[in-house]
Protein backbone atom coordinates (compact mmCIF):
# COMPACT_ATOMS: atom_id res chain seq x y z
CA UNK A 1 0.00 0.00 0.00
CA UNK A 2 1.02 3.63 -0.85
CA UNK A 3 1.63 6.07 1.70
CA UNK A 4 -0.93 9.59 1.64
CA UNK A 5 2.84 10.92 0.93
CA UNK A 6 3.59 8.51 -2.85
CA UNK A 7 -0.46 8.90 -3.66
CA UNK A 8 -0.30 12.93 -3.59
CA UNK A 9 3.06 13.17 -5.19
CA UNK A 10 2.03 11.07 -7.29
CA UNK A 11 -1.42 12.64 -8.71
CA UNK A 12 -0.34 16.12 -8.25
CA UNK A 13 3.67 16.36 -9.08
CA UNK A 14 3.07 19.74 -10.13
CA UNK A 15 1.90 21.21 -6.98
CA UNK A 16 4.56 19.95 -4.86
CA UNK A 17 8.11 21.02 -4.13
CA UNK A 18 8.92 18.70 -1.32
CA UNK A 19 11.02 20.55 1.26
CA UNK A 20 14.27 18.07 3.38
CA UNK A 21 14.06 18.59 6.95
CA UNK A 22 14.68 16.60 9.90
CA UNK A 23 12.77 14.78 12.01
CA UNK A 24 12.07 17.85 14.61
CA UNK A 25 11.62 19.56 11.46
CA UNK A 26 8.82 17.90 10.49
CA UNK A 27 6.96 16.96 13.84
CA UNK A 28 6.55 21.00 14.44
CA UNK A 29 5.05 21.52 11.11
CA UNK A 30 2.17 19.24 11.97
CA UNK A 31 2.16 20.93 15.41
CA UNK A 32 1.95 24.13 13.71
CA UNK A 33 -1.24 22.42 11.56
CA UNK A 34 -2.72 21.23 15.10
CA UNK A 35 -2.30 24.72 16.56
CA UNK A 36 -4.58 25.90 13.46
CA UNK A 37 -7.36 23.94 14.88
CA UNK A 38 -6.51 24.49 18.92
CA UNK A 39 -5.66 28.64 18.90
CA UNK A 40 -8.60 29.39 16.48
CA UNK A 41 -11.11 27.02 18.26
CA UNK A 42 -11.94 25.40 14.69
CA UNK A 43 -14.56 22.25 15.27
CA UNK A 44 -12.55 20.48 12.54
CA UNK A 45 -12.37 17.21 10.86
CA UNK A 46 -9.17 16.62 11.69
CA UNK A 47 -6.91 13.02 10.56
CA UNK A 48 -3.87 12.77 11.84
CA UNK A 49 -0.61 9.55 11.56
CA UNK A 50 2.03 9.42 13.55
CA UNK A 51 4.48 7.16 15.42
CA UNK A 52 2.86 7.42 19.66
CA UNK A 53 6.92 7.61 20.44
CA UNK A 54 8.30 10.77 22.59
CA UNK A 55 7.72 12.35 25.86
CA UNK A 56 4.24 10.75 27.16
CA UNK A 57 3.16 13.87 29.07
CA UNK A 58 3.64 16.10 26.43
CA UNK A 59 2.23 14.83 23.82
CA UNK A 60 -1.14 13.05 25.47
CA UNK A 61 -1.76 16.89 26.30
CA UNK A 62 -1.38 18.33 22.45
CA UNK A 63 -3.58 15.42 21.42
CA UNK A 64 -6.36 16.13 24.44
CA UNK A 65 -6.54 19.59 23.29
CA UNK A 66 -6.01 18.78 19.31
CA UNK A 67 -9.45 16.59 20.24
CA UNK A 68 -11.41 19.14 22.12
CA UNK A 69 -10.83 21.88 19.95
CA UNK A 70 -11.89 19.19 16.75
CA UNK A 71 -15.38 17.95 15.68
CA UNK A 72 -13.40 14.68 15.47
CA UNK A 73 -10.16 13.56 14.85
CA UNK A 74 -8.91 9.83 13.33
CA UNK A 75 -5.50 9.11 14.94
CA UNK A 76 -3.73 6.48 12.44
CA UNK A 77 -1.07 5.16 14.41
CA UNK A 78 0.83 2.14 15.31
CA UNK A 79 -0.08 -0.38 17.27
CA UNK A 80 1.72 -1.69 20.78
CA UNK A 81 3.99 -3.96 18.57
CA UNK A 82 6.00 -0.75 17.72
CA UNK A 83 9.45 -0.47 19.86
CA UNK A 84 9.24 3.06 19.33
CA UNK A 85 6.18 3.96 21.08
CA UNK A 86 5.59 5.00 24.86
CA UNK A 87 2.59 6.44 25.48
CA UNK A 88 -1.50 5.61 24.20
CA UNK A 89 -4.15 7.59 23.06
CA UNK A 90 -6.61 9.17 26.11
CA UNK A 91 -9.80 7.20 25.39
CA UNK A 92 -12.73 10.01 24.60
CA UNK A 93 -15.71 10.27 22.35
CA UNK A 94 -14.31 12.46 20.00
CA UNK A 95 -11.27 10.29 19.03
CA UNK A 96 -11.27 7.34 16.56
CA UNK A 97 -7.57 5.78 16.68
CA UNK A 98 -6.81 3.23 14.28
CA UNK A 99 -3.72 1.03 14.71
CA UNK A 100 -1.79 -0.74 12.01
CA UNK A 101 0.64 -3.40 12.12
CA UNK A 102 2.39 -2.19 9.48
CA UNK A 103 1.88 1.51 10.26
CA UNK A 104 5.64 2.54 9.97
CA UNK A 105 5.68 -0.17 6.41
CA UNK A 106 3.57 2.56 4.75
CA UNK A 107 3.63 5.66 7.00
CA UNK A 108 7.48 6.54 7.22
CA UNK A 109 6.89 10.08 8.20
CA UNK A 110 3.60 11.78 10.28
CA UNK A 111 0.70 13.72 8.30
CA UNK A 112 -1.87 15.61 9.19
CA UNK A 113 -5.30 17.01 7.58
CA UNK A 114 -7.40 19.71 8.79
CA UNK A 115 -10.71 20.60 6.86
CA UNK A 116 -13.91 23.12 7.58
CA UNK A 117 -16.43 24.72 5.93
CA UNK A 118 -14.02 27.82 6.08
CA UNK A 119 -10.95 25.80 5.90
CA UNK A 120 -8.95 22.85 4.22
CA UNK A 121 -5.18 22.04 4.72
CA UNK A 122 -3.22 18.51 4.38
CA UNK A 123 0.70 17.99 5.63
CA UNK A 124 2.21 14.71 4.80
CA UNK A 125 5.93 13.17 5.22
CA UNK A 126 8.45 10.85 3.76
CA UNK A 127 11.52 9.22 5.09
CA UNK A 128 14.22 9.89 2.60
CA UNK A 129 17.85 7.48 3.51
CA UNK A 130 20.88 8.81 2.47
CA UNK A 131 22.89 5.34 1.66
CA UNK A 132 26.38 7.56 1.36
CA UNK A 133 25.82 9.31 4.55
CA UNK A 134 23.56 6.59 6.85
CA UNK A 135 21.57 9.55 8.04
CA UNK A 136 17.91 9.91 7.73
CA UNK A 137 15.91 13.17 6.98
CA UNK A 138 12.15 13.71 5.42
CA UNK A 139 10.67 15.22 2.44
CA UNK A 140 7.64 17.23 3.41
CA UNK A 141 4.83 18.84 1.23
CA UNK A 142 1.80 20.81 2.20
CA UNK A 143 -1.05 22.47 0.71
CA UNK A 144 -4.67 24.60 0.94
CA UNK A 145 -5.91 23.08 -2.53
CA UNK A 146 -9.45 21.99 -1.83
CA UNK A 147 -8.75 19.28 -5.00
CA UNK A 148 -5.54 18.26 -3.00
CA UNK A 149 -7.15 18.12 0.36
CA UNK A 150 -9.85 15.81 -1.32
CA UNK A 151 -7.88 13.21 -3.10
CA UNK A 152 -6.24 12.67 0.48
CA UNK A 153 -9.70 11.90 1.92
CA UNK A 154 -10.71 9.67 -0.63
CA UNK A 155 -7.40 7.97 0.12
CA UNK A 156 -7.97 7.69 3.83
CA UNK A 157 -11.41 6.36 3.88
CA UNK A 158 -10.75 3.81 2.10
CA UNK A 159 -8.08 3.09 4.99
CA UNK A 160 -10.47 3.60 7.46
CA UNK A 161 -13.23 1.55 5.56
CA UNK A 162 -10.93 -1.48 5.91
CA UNK A 163 -10.03 -0.96 9.74
CA UNK A 164 -13.70 -0.06 10.75
CA UNK A 165 -16.24 -0.43 8.49
CA UNK A 166 -18.58 1.20 11.10
CA UNK A 167 -16.65 4.31 10.89
CA UNK A 168 -17.69 4.85 7.09
CA UNK A 169 -21.20 6.42 7.39
CA UNK A 170 -19.79 8.70 10.24
CA UNK A 171 -17.09 9.60 8.05
CA UNK A 172 -18.82 10.43 4.99
CA UNK A 173 -21.30 12.88 7.47
CA UNK A 174 -18.22 14.31 8.70
CA UNK A 175 -16.87 15.22 5.40
CA UNK A 176 -20.07 16.27 4.11
CA UNK A 177 -20.36 18.76 7.05
CA UNK A 178 -16.86 20.31 6.64
CA UNK A 179 -16.56 20.11 2.55
CA UNK A 180 -14.82 24.12 2.15
CA UNK A 181 -17.31 26.42 0.77
CA UNK A 182 -14.16 29.06 0.68
CA UNK A 183 -10.62 29.27 1.66
CA UNK A 184 -9.22 31.66 4.52
CA UNK A 185 -6.43 33.07 3.63
CA UNK A 186 -5.95 34.19 6.99
CA UNK A 187 -5.73 30.77 8.51
CA UNK A 188 -3.18 29.75 5.37
CA UNK A 189 -0.87 32.81 5.85
CA UNK A 190 -1.00 32.38 9.82
CA UNK A 191 0.34 29.07 8.90
CA UNK A 192 2.81 29.75 6.23
CA UNK A 193 4.27 32.67 8.55
CA UNK A 194 4.83 30.05 11.78
CA UNK A 195 6.59 27.91 8.59
CA UNK A 196 9.11 30.77 7.65
CA UNK A 197 9.83 31.43 11.26
CA UNK A 198 10.59 27.87 12.13
CA UNK A 199 12.82 27.77 9.22
CA UNK A 200 14.89 30.78 9.97
CA UNK A 201 15.04 29.58 13.54
CA UNK A 202 16.07 25.94 12.00
CA UNK A 203 18.56 27.82 10.14
CA UNK A 204 19.89 30.05 13.01
CA UNK A 205 20.20 26.43 15.16
CA UNK A 206 22.19 25.18 12.11
CA UNK A 207 24.51 27.77 12.21
CA UNK A 208 25.17 28.00 15.61
CA UNK A 209 25.71 24.09 15.61
CA UNK A 210 28.01 25.01 12.66
CA UNK A 211 29.87 27.46 14.72
CA UNK A 212 30.79 25.56 17.73
CA UNK A 213 31.65 22.20 15.41
CA UNK A 214 34.44 24.75 13.75
CA UNK A 215 35.48 26.70 17.10
CA UNK A 216 36.04 23.22 18.79
CA UNK A 217 37.99 21.60 16.22
CA UNK A 218 40.10 24.32 16.11
CA UNK A 219 41.85 23.81 19.20
CA UNK A 220 43.03 21.24 21.56
CA UNK A 221 42.69 23.49 24.63
CA UNK A 222 40.43 22.06 26.78
CA UNK A 223 39.39 25.85 28.46
CA UNK A 224 38.72 27.16 25.29
CA UNK A 225 36.28 24.49 23.69
CA UNK A 226 34.23 24.52 26.63
CA UNK A 227 33.69 28.31 26.36
CA UNK A 228 33.12 28.67 23.19
CA UNK A 229 30.73 26.12 23.06
CA UNK A 230 28.63 27.06 26.23
CA UNK A 231 28.52 30.63 24.70
CA UNK A 232 27.32 30.07 21.40
CA UNK A 233 24.46 27.43 23.10
CA UNK A 234 23.13 30.26 25.70
CA UNK A 235 22.90 32.70 22.78
CA UNK A 236 21.29 30.72 20.22
CA UNK A 237 18.63 29.93 22.98
CA UNK A 238 18.83 32.90 24.52
CA UNK A 239 19.02 31.10 27.61
CA UNK A 240 19.61 33.14 31.07
CA UNK A 241 22.55 31.00 31.85
CA UNK A 242 24.25 27.96 30.54
CA UNK A 243 27.21 26.02 31.65
CA UNK A 244 29.68 22.94 31.09
CA UNK A 245 30.00 21.01 34.28
CA UNK A 246 33.13 18.43 33.69
CA UNK A 247 34.23 15.52 36.06
CA UNK A 248 37.61 14.45 36.79
CA UNK A 249 38.62 12.09 34.88
CA UNK A 250 37.86 8.04 36.18
CA UNK A 251 36.09 9.73 39.38
CA UNK A 252 32.64 11.73 40.03
CA UNK A 253 34.04 14.92 41.15
CA UNK A 254 33.68 18.25 39.42
CA UNK A 255 36.71 19.08 37.80
CA UNK A 256 35.89 22.37 36.23
CA UNK A 257 32.94 24.46 34.78
CA UNK A 258 32.49 27.00 32.15
CA UNK A 259 29.67 29.68 32.24
CA UNK A 260 27.80 31.93 30.04
CA UNK A 261 25.39 34.78 31.73
CA UNK A 262 22.81 36.63 29.43
CA UNK A 263 23.30 40.23 30.95
CA UNK A 264 20.57 41.84 32.35
CA UNK A 265 21.00 45.35 30.64
CA UNK A 266 23.05 44.77 27.35
CA UNK A 267 25.83 47.70 26.66
CA UNK A 268 24.81 48.08 23.20
CA UNK A 269 28.04 49.84 22.54
CA UNK A 270 30.58 47.05 23.60
CA UNK A 271 31.14 44.18 21.05
CA UNK A 272 31.18 41.28 23.00
CA UNK A 273 27.81 42.14 25.78
CA UNK A 274 28.40 38.66 27.91
CA UNK A 275 29.27 38.06 31.60
CA UNK A 276 31.69 35.07 31.24
CA UNK A 277 33.34 33.06 34.36
CA UNK A 278 35.87 30.67 33.63
CA UNK A 279 36.94 28.11 35.90
CA UNK A 280 38.53 25.14 34.16
CA UNK A 281 41.78 23.61 35.43
CA UNK A 282 44.80 24.61 33.91
CA UNK A 283 47.45 21.92 32.93
CA UNK A 284 50.19 24.45 33.51
CA UNK A 285 51.68 22.68 36.54
CA UNK A 286 50.56 19.23 36.30
CA UNK A 287 51.86 18.65 39.45
CA UNK A 288 49.95 20.91 41.66
CA UNK A 289 45.57 21.25 40.86
CA UNK A 290 44.11 23.27 44.36
CA UNK A 291 40.70 23.17 44.43
CA UNK A 292 38.90 25.99 42.75
CA UNK A 293 35.72 26.28 44.25
CA UNK A 294 33.39 24.75 42.17
CA UNK A 295 30.73 23.50 44.48
CA UNK A 296 29.67 27.26 45.13
CA UNK A 297 29.40 28.31 41.66
CA UNK A 298 27.01 25.31 41.04
CA UNK A 299 24.97 26.15 43.75
CA UNK A 300 25.04 29.93 41.74
CA UNK A 301 23.40 27.69 38.66
CA UNK A 302 20.71 26.75 40.52
CA UNK A 303 20.94 23.15 39.78
CA UNK A 304 23.08 21.73 42.30
CA UNK A 305 20.69 18.68 42.11
CA UNK A 306 22.41 18.15 38.15
CA UNK A 307 26.24 17.16 39.93
CA UNK A 308 24.23 15.78 42.81
CA UNK A 309 21.71 13.32 40.48
CA UNK A 310 24.45 12.60 38.13
CA UNK A 311 26.49 10.80 40.73
CA UNK A 312 24.67 8.46 42.04
CA UNK A 313 26.08 4.73 42.46
CA UNK A 314 24.78 3.36 39.60
CA UNK A 315 25.88 2.11 36.11
CA UNK A 316 26.25 4.36 33.36
CA UNK A 317 23.73 2.90 31.72
CA UNK A 318 21.58 3.98 34.12
CA UNK A 319 22.71 7.79 35.09
CA UNK A 320 22.36 8.08 31.06
CA UNK A 321 18.73 7.36 31.07
CA UNK A 322 17.50 9.18 33.66
CA UNK A 323 19.67 12.36 32.46
CA UNK A 324 17.74 11.52 29.12
CA UNK A 325 14.29 11.61 31.01
CA UNK A 326 15.42 15.15 32.43
CA UNK A 327 15.65 16.27 28.73
CA UNK A 328 12.16 18.04 28.91
CA UNK A 329 11.81 19.32 32.41
CA UNK A 330 10.31 22.51 31.90
CA UNK A 331 12.63 25.71 32.39
CA UNK A 332 15.84 23.72 33.04
CA UNK A 333 17.31 21.62 29.82
CA UNK A 334 20.05 19.54 31.04
CA UNK A 335 22.18 17.07 28.71
CA UNK A 336 24.37 14.53 29.48
CA UNK A 337 28.30 14.47 27.99
CA UNK A 338 28.71 11.12 27.70
CA UNK A 339 31.95 9.21 26.12
CA UNK A 340 31.63 5.61 24.99
CA UNK A 341 28.70 5.17 27.54
CA UNK A 342 30.68 7.17 30.54
CA UNK A 343 29.01 10.56 31.69
CA UNK A 344 32.24 12.82 31.84
CA UNK A 345 30.08 15.76 32.67
CA UNK A 346 26.79 18.18 32.15
CA UNK A 347 25.28 20.62 29.40
CA UNK A 348 22.96 22.44 31.35
CA UNK A 349 21.08 25.57 30.00
CA UNK A 350 18.51 27.49 32.45
CA UNK A 351 15.36 29.44 30.85
CA UNK A 352 14.03 32.73 32.98
CA UNK A 353 10.59 31.04 33.23
CA UNK A 354 10.34 27.79 34.33
CA UNK A 355 7.39 27.21 32.36
CA UNK A 356 9.34 27.06 29.20
CA UNK A 357 9.16 24.04 26.83
CA UNK A 358 11.65 23.48 25.03
CA UNK A 359 11.32 22.66 21.62
CA UNK A 360 12.78 19.48 19.86
CA UNK A 361 14.87 20.95 17.66
CA UNK A 362 16.66 22.91 20.52
CA UNK A 363 17.12 19.82 22.53
CA UNK A 364 18.45 18.02 19.17
CA UNK A 365 20.87 21.25 19.18
CA UNK A 366 22.00 20.93 22.22
CA UNK A 367 22.09 16.94 22.35
CA UNK A 368 24.37 16.96 18.87
CA UNK A 369 26.37 20.06 20.58
CA UNK A 370 26.78 17.12 23.65
CA UNK A 371 27.84 14.72 21.02
CA UNK A 372 30.51 17.02 19.73
CA UNK A 373 31.56 17.74 22.74
CA UNK A 374 32.14 14.30 24.15
CA UNK A 375 34.80 13.74 21.43
CA UNK A 376 36.15 17.10 21.92
CA UNK A 377 37.05 16.97 25.62
CA UNK A 378 38.56 13.17 24.96
CA UNK A 379 41.35 14.57 22.20
CA UNK A 380 41.64 17.68 24.40
CA UNK A 381 42.99 15.70 27.59
CA UNK A 382 44.41 13.07 25.13
CA UNK A 383 46.43 16.28 24.02
CA UNK A 384 46.92 17.43 27.76
CA UNK A 385 47.86 14.01 28.87
CA UNK A 386 51.19 14.11 25.97
CA UNK A 387 52.24 17.36 26.48
CA UNK A 388 51.95 16.09 30.42
CA UNK A 389 54.25 13.62 29.32
CA UNK A 390 56.78 15.07 27.16
CA UNK A 391 57.41 17.78 30.19
CA UNK A 392 56.81 15.87 33.20
CA UNK A 393 59.30 12.74 34.38
CA UNK A 394 57.64 9.65 34.30
CA UNK A 395 59.09 7.91 38.12
CA UNK A 396 58.52 11.83 40.23
CA UNK A 397 55.79 13.49 38.17
CA UNK A 398 58.41 16.52 38.49
CA UNK A 399 58.96 18.79 35.48
CA UNK A 400 61.83 16.67 33.24
CA UNK A 401 64.91 18.41 32.29
CA UNK A 402 64.02 19.87 28.54
CA UNK A 403 61.35 21.58 30.69
CA UNK A 404 63.29 22.98 33.26
CA UNK A 405 65.89 24.47 30.71
CA UNK A 406 63.19 26.35 29.01
CA UNK A 407 61.75 28.01 32.07
CA UNK A 408 65.16 28.35 33.70
CA UNK A 409 65.35 30.93 30.71
CA UNK A 410 62.26 32.27 30.50
CA UNK A 411 62.63 33.02 34.21
CA UNK A 412 65.69 34.63 34.61
CA UNK A 413 65.00 36.73 30.96
CA UNK A 414 61.67 37.82 32.80
CA UNK A 415 63.74 38.80 36.58
CA UNK A 416 66.00 41.22 34.08
CA UNK A 417 63.42 42.56 33.07
CA UNK A 418 61.35 43.38 35.71
CA UNK A 419 64.42 44.00 38.08
CA UNK A 420 63.75 40.86 40.05
CA UNK A 421 66.49 38.17 41.41
CA UNK A 422 65.89 34.70 40.73
CA UNK A 423 66.98 31.59 42.62
CA UNK A 424 68.04 27.98 41.68
CA UNK A 425 68.54 25.52 44.27
CA UNK A 426 70.35 22.25 42.97
CA UNK A 427 70.13 18.61 44.59
CA UNK A 428 72.06 15.66 44.56
CA UNK A 429 70.64 12.47 46.46
CA UNK A 430 73.80 10.91 48.44
CA UNK A 431 74.94 8.00 47.87
CA UNK A 432 72.22 6.57 45.11
CA UNK A 433 74.54 3.89 43.98
CA UNK A 434 74.78 2.45 47.31
CA UNK A 435 70.67 2.55 47.79
CA UNK A 436 70.60 0.93 44.74
CA UNK A 437 73.18 -2.07 45.35
CA UNK A 438 72.17 -2.66 48.47
CA UNK A 439 68.73 -2.40 48.54
CA UNK A 440 68.20 -3.20 44.88
CA UNK A 441 67.12 -0.30 42.08
CA UNK A 442 63.08 -0.31 43.47
CA UNK A 443 64.35 1.07 46.82
CA UNK A 444 66.23 3.51 44.47
CA UNK A 445 63.54 4.52 42.65
CA UNK A 446 61.72 4.86 46.21
CA UNK A 447 64.39 7.18 47.38
CA UNK A 448 64.06 9.45 43.95
CA UNK A 449 60.30 9.66 44.67
CA UNK A 450 60.69 10.53 48.97
CA UNK A 451 62.99 13.16 47.57
CA UNK A 452 60.51 14.87 44.73
CA UNK A 453 57.61 14.55 46.96
CA UNK A 454 58.93 16.57 50.00
CA UNK A 455 60.28 19.04 47.04
CA UNK A 456 56.62 19.74 46.24
CA UNK A 457 55.33 19.87 49.47
CA UNK A 458 58.21 22.44 50.82
CA UNK A 459 58.10 25.13 47.60
CA UNK A 460 55.07 27.29 46.35
CA UNK A 461 53.04 27.18 43.71
CA UNK A 462 54.89 29.62 41.34
CA UNK A 463 58.28 27.30 41.96
CA UNK A 464 59.11 25.12 40.13
CA UNK A 465 60.69 21.53 40.44
CA UNK A 466 62.56 19.32 38.38
CA UNK A 467 64.43 16.39 38.10
CA UNK A 468 67.86 17.39 36.71
CA UNK A 469 68.62 13.91 35.72
CA UNK A 470 70.12 10.80 37.29
CA UNK A 471 69.75 11.74 41.52
CA UNK A 472 70.27 15.23 40.91
CA UNK A 473 67.03 17.59 41.41
CA UNK A 474 66.03 21.17 40.90
CA UNK A 475 63.64 24.29 41.99
CA UNK A 476 63.58 27.49 40.41
CA UNK A 477 62.35 30.37 42.78
CA UNK A 478 61.08 33.18 41.04
CA UNK A 479 61.61 36.55 43.18
CA UNK A 480 63.78 34.67 46.22
CA UNK A 481 66.63 35.89 47.78
CA UNK A 482 69.73 33.69 48.43
CA UNK A 483 69.15 33.88 52.28
CA UNK A 484 65.01 33.20 51.70
CA UNK A 485 66.45 30.22 49.07
CA UNK A 486 69.08 29.07 51.57
CA UNK A 487 65.97 28.59 54.23
CA UNK A 488 63.65 26.61 51.76
CA UNK A 489 66.86 24.37 50.46
CA UNK A 490 67.84 23.65 54.40
CA UNK A 491 63.88 22.78 55.28
CA UNK A 492 63.86 20.26 52.39
CA UNK A 493 67.67 18.78 53.38
CA UNK A 494 66.05 18.37 57.34
CA UNK A 495 62.80 16.65 55.88
CA UNK A 496 64.57 14.38 53.70
CA UNK A 497 66.51 13.38 56.36
CA UNK A 498 63.80 12.93 58.96
CA UNK A 499 61.07 11.18 57.36
CA UNK A 500 61.23 7.52 56.34
CA UNK A 501 59.90 6.20 53.96
CA UNK A 502 58.85 2.77 52.06
CA UNK A 503 61.57 1.19 50.70
CA UNK A 504 59.03 -1.03 47.89
CA UNK A 505 59.02 -4.57 50.72
CA UNK A 506 57.46 -2.47 53.73
CA UNK A 507 60.82 -1.86 55.73
CA UNK A 508 62.16 1.51 56.26
CA UNK A 509 65.50 2.74 55.30
CA UNK A 510 67.34 4.22 58.08
CA UNK A 511 69.10 7.48 56.12
CA UNK A 512 68.32 8.82 52.99
CA UNK A 513 70.07 12.23 52.63
CA UNK A 514 71.04 14.83 49.93
CA UNK A 515 73.37 17.79 49.35
CA UNK A 516 72.25 21.24 47.95
CA UNK A 517 73.57 24.20 46.38
CA UNK A 518 72.00 27.18 46.06
CA UNK A 519 72.73 30.30 43.75
CA UNK A 520 70.67 33.41 42.79
CA UNK A 521 71.17 35.60 40.12
CA UNK A 522 70.36 39.73 40.67
CA UNK A 523 68.92 42.72 38.68
CA UNK A 524 71.64 43.44 36.09
CA UNK A 525 73.61 40.10 35.72
CA UNK A 526 75.12 39.66 32.60
CA UNK A 527 75.19 35.47 33.48
CA UNK A 528 72.88 33.54 31.00
CA UNK A 529 70.92 30.42 32.62
CA UNK A 530 73.94 28.20 31.81
CA UNK A 531 76.23 30.30 34.05
CA UNK A 532 73.61 30.28 36.39
CA UNK A 533 73.18 26.74 36.39
CA UNK A 534 77.23 26.18 36.28
CA UNK A 535 77.50 28.00 39.82
CA UNK A 536 74.75 26.30 41.49
CA UNK A 537 76.34 23.05 39.90
CA UNK A 538 79.74 24.08 41.94
CA UNK A 539 77.91 25.26 44.93
CA UNK A 540 76.24 21.72 45.31
CA UNK A 541 80.16 20.23 44.47
CA UNK A 542 81.00 22.40 47.29
CA UNK A 543 78.24 20.88 49.65
CA UNK A 544 79.30 17.24 48.52
CA UNK A 545 82.84 17.21 49.30
CA UNK A 546 82.49 18.75 52.38
CA UNK A 547 80.90 15.85 53.62
CA UNK A 548 77.53 15.70 51.78
CA UNK A 549 73.84 15.98 54.02
CA UNK A 550 74.30 19.87 53.77
CA UNK A 551 73.73 23.26 51.90
CA UNK A 552 76.31 25.40 50.40
CA UNK A 553 75.42 28.91 48.97
CA UNK A 554 77.48 29.59 45.71
CA UNK A 555 77.15 33.63 47.29
CA UNK A 556 79.00 32.56 50.43
CA UNK A 557 81.04 30.54 48.65
CA UNK A 558 82.00 33.15 46.23
CA UNK A 559 82.56 35.48 49.19
CA UNK A 560 84.93 32.97 50.67
CA UNK A 561 87.13 32.64 47.90
CA UNK A 562 87.00 36.62 46.50
CA UNK A 563 85.01 36.20 43.65
CA UNK A 564 82.00 37.82 45.05
CA UNK A 565 83.93 41.14 44.79
CA UNK A 566 84.28 40.16 41.05
CA UNK A 567 80.98 39.57 40.23
CA UNK A 568 78.62 42.56 41.18
CA UNK A 569 75.36 40.29 39.95
CA UNK A 570 76.09 37.59 43.03
CA UNK A 571 75.66 39.41 46.47
CA UNK A 572 73.31 38.14 49.62
CA UNK A 573 74.13 36.18 52.26
CA UNK A 574 78.16 35.19 53.29
CA UNK A 575 77.58 32.47 55.18
CA UNK A 576 78.58 29.25 54.29
CA UNK A 577 75.46 27.15 55.55
CA UNK A 578 76.33 23.42 56.50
Amino acid sequence: MNSLYDVLVGQHRDEFAPVRCNEQTASRLVRHFEDIVTENKIPALVIEGRCLSADPLRETGRLSRLVASSRRTYLFCCNSGCADRTWDAPPTFKLTDLDEGNSHTIETGPFILVMEPRFCGLLASNLVVDERTRTNSYAVIWTFDPNVVFTAIQYLMARINVQKPQERDRFDTLVNSCTPHSSSLKLALAFTTKVTMLMQRQTELEMATNRISSAISSTLELEEILQSAVEEVGRALNARRAAVVLWQEGTKMPEGMSVYERPESPDPGKHDHMHVEREVESADRPEKRPDRGLDGKIDKLDSAKVAGELQVESPQKTVLANAQDRLGTQGTLEVPISYRNTIIGVLVIEDDMNSRNWEDEEMLMVKTVSDQLSVAISHARLFRRVQTQAMTDALTGLYNHGYFQDRLDRETKLADRNNNQVSLILLDLDHLKHINDTHGHRSGDAALCHVASIMQASVRDVDVCARYGGEEFAVILPNVDDEAAITLAEIIRVAVERIRFDKGNGAGIERVTVSVGVATLWPGSTRSAEDFISIADRALYCAKQAGRNRVVSWAALAGCTGEAAADRSLRGSHTLVV
